[in-house]
């Protein structure tokens, strides 16, 4: 009897076992399934991730890119206020050296020495405009017989370009057709010349206000101000630091726009000197034309030779004569640019053309002649303090070319 109830004891835990052992594969299945199957919820939530991050990097690009389309928007429709406050900035860091030494010569304080800096400026400008004023309207008056005498001595070139165009006139009137009676012509009346000139000197007038009061503000409560900022700085090191960095750019932009600004000083009594050697009227007008349009890089001088070759075409005898002074213009802004600015500013102050050129295009745009004017000193300055700061200065380098 016992053998027989051993037996079968045993016979009934074998198919327990085999019961375990079937289950084994069963559970190492399932267990798989869940780990397949957690990677596919990390791999959807991964992907999730991914395209959050994508639409989020894409909406920041558009915010960008609306916040700079905002602030073209504002600099093209509000140039009125943006170009004297630009003009001020510019005239702030030119001015600056010398109020301070004015400070540090005379007992004065700051605001009286800034006081005395910007009524020379305007009386020194204005001085130079009522002596200027006759030979400018000399020249607008004149403006129209001159033009008549230079068609007629250029009438060599003028008669084949006409042909061409009552040429091409002619074509496009065969092709557009006969006009028809019944056609209404509409015409644009444009506002009155005086009415113009009435709202263009009242914008002047507001313009030079603006820049006048701004320049001896920052000039006066500059230091203040610089007091302000440094208090806010926690210790003292962090405080030297500042007052250098902010002195370091300063003196750097000061340093840049006086030395283009006698450079194009420089610039304008040669010209003159030469176009009065050749005997074209009004030599010193030609050289305050060539110092200022000297601010505009490549453009400048080609427009102050086209201006010297009228002149010299009228009041010179041969063509020879007349193309001998933009001949010297052209050769002077060329030393100018590519020997002496270079040797007197160093590499360091170097400018890439490329960049250059699309600023003169874009701050023409959005300012007129004012922008064009003020493209190539308000880069320069952008480009001094990013050397100073280290997160910027790769954007130094690229403006720097």
């Amino acid at each position: 009897m016992s053998l027989i109830t051993s037996s079968n004891e045993s016979d009934s835990q074998n198919p327990s076992q085999e019961a375990q052992t079937g289950d084994e594969p069963d559970a190492e299945l399932s267990s798989s399934e869940k780990q397949e199957q957690i990677r596919e919820e990390q791999a959807v939530s991964a992907a999730l991730l991914k395209d959050k991050v994508e639409s989020h990097s894409y909406g920041r690009i558009s915010l960008a890119i609306l916040a700079t389309l905002g602030v073209v928007h504002a600099l093209y429709f509000a140039r009125a206020i943006f170009i004297p406050i630009a003009l001020a900035i510019v005239l702030f860091f030119l001015l600056a050296p010398l109020v301070r030494f004015l400070t540090r010569v005379f007992p004065i304080p700051e605001s009286l020495s800034a006081a005395i800096v910007v009524l020379s400026l305007t009386f020194t400008i204005g001085l130079a405009s009522y002596f200027l004023a006759a030979p400018v309207s000399d020249w607008l008056s004149s403006a129209p017989a001159t033009f008549r005498k230079a068609e007629q001595k250029l009438r060599f070139i003028i008669d084949p370009v006409d042909k061409i165009d009552q040429a091409s006139t002619q074509v496009s009137e065969i092709a557009a057709g006969k006009e028809k009676d019944d056609v209404v012509k509409v015409s644009i009346q444009q506002p009155p010349v005086t009415s113009y000139l009435l709202s263009s000197t009242v914008n002047f007038l507001a313009g030079v206000t603006i820049t006048v009061v701004l320049v001896y503000l920052l000039l006066a409560m500059g230091h203040r101000t610089l007091n302000s900022v440094v208090e806010l700085m926690p210790t003292l090191e962090n405080k030297r630091g500042l007052v250098t960095m902010i002195r370091n750019v300063e003196h750097g932009i000061s340093r840049y726009l006086m030395t283009i600004t006698a450079i194009n000083i420089g610039l304008g009594i040669i010209i003159a000197t030469a176009m009065w050697l050749l005997g074209l009227p009004d030599p010193i007008l030609l050289g305050i034309m060539a110092a200022t349009l000297n601010f505009i890089p490549f453009i400048g001088a080609f427009i102050g030779a086209g201006v010297t070759f009228l002149i010299g075409i009228v009041y010179l005898d041969t063509p020879a004569e007349a193309l001998l002074g933009p001949l010297l213009y052209i050769v002077i802004n060329t030393l100018e640019g590519n020997v002496f600015t270079p040797m007197i500013l160093g590499h360091s102050m170097k400018l890439n053309p490329a960049l250059v050129f699309i600023c003169i295009i874009f701050w023409g745009w959005a300012w007129g002649v004012g922008g064009i004017l003020l493209a190539v000193p308000l880069i320069g300055m952008v480009k001094i303090s990013c050397d100073h700061f280290k997160s910027l200065q790769p954007v130094a380098r690229i403006l720097s070319g």
